[in-house]
């Protein structure tokens, strides 16, 4: 799996709010994860870290909104309005930071308008309100995305090589080795990384191995969600390490996690190359 086609889950707005449909859709350089949801008069959730940029749009009458979301680090509530429907779209590590309007490092832990950092899109709003279906407004998105240059290749670099490197090991190869793979010094690596990311390769490392967890759980067809208690084998050494990470990223411990994520339906719907 290459950096940019790797996307992160959020099982908390299929936890939280209503009606939780995602597509992540592969085209030839990225992958984009689309999604929507609808709040009920329950209007907040608690995200969790997952290095990517997301682009939330409230696409209701009267209550339109375009919020630009980086990741958090920690788990951190997040408010929305009630009873609305929401759609979003997720990118890749490697994606996030080559936008272009605004530093990636500059929005860890913060969610900012999207009209403060691009040109109006009342125009996108208003057709992802009138959208009847998830599809429909998918088909929106892609047009924004692809008019926005956001799906345009790009050339691969060394904080790439470091991502993916990263995502390939889960988590687990040593900084030390990739900096010298890359025949840099640790410390430049992590002052670039820093830059480019907004937090350190060992940071993102740790948020990597946990999220192989989170996607196992989820997605995984090994992994038994009604039975299977046995988290060991991805990439924890002992059942310490695992509870630390868990209570740090999700603030549950593994039972009480897996006990929720029973609770959820939740199904990532592949398809390929929907632009021409």
């Amino acid at each position: 799996m290459k950096a940019h086609h790797s996307i992160p889950a959020q099982y908390c707005f299929a936890l939280d709010f209503n009606n939780y449909n995602e597509r992540i859709v592969h085209y030839s350089n990225i992958s984009v994860l689309y999604y929507q949801f609808s709040t009920s008069v329950f209007n907040e959730t608690i995200v969790i870290a997952d290095g990517c940029a997301d682009f939330q749009f409230c696409c209701d009458d009267g209550c339109q909104s375009a919020i630009l979301w980086g990741s958090v680090i920690t788990p951190t509530t997040i408010n929305y309005q009630q009873e609305k429907m929401y759609c979003g779209i997720r990118i890749s590590t490697s994606v996030s930071r080559r936008l272009s309007f605004i530093p990636y490092a500059e929005i860890i832990n913060l969610g900012i308008p999207l009209g403060a950092v691009i040109k109006d899109d009342s125009c996108l709003l208003d057709d992802l309100t009138l959208a009847v279906s998830f599809s429909s407004r998918i088909k929106i998105l892609e047009n924004w995305l692809k008019e926005s240059g956001a799906l345009d290749g790009y050339k691969v670099d060394l904080i790439d090589y470091c991502i993916d490197k990263i995502i390939n090991s889960h988590g687990t190869k040593r900084i030390t080795d990739i900096s010298n793979d890359i025949g840099i010094s640790e410390r430049l690596l992590r002052k670039k990384f820093n830059k480019s990311i907004g937090m350190s390769p060992k940071q993102y490392s740790r948020i990597v191995r946990f999220q192989n967890i989170i996607s196992d759980v989820l997605y995984g067809e090994s992994f038994q969600k009604n039975n299977h208690t046995d988290f060991m084998g991805f990439s924890y050494y002992d059942d310490s390490h695992l509870i630390k990470d868990f209570k740090f990223f999700t603030q549950m411990t593994p039972s009480c996690f897996l006990e929720k994520m029973l609770d959820i339906n939740l199904t990532r719907n592949d398809a390929s190359d929907l632009i021409k």
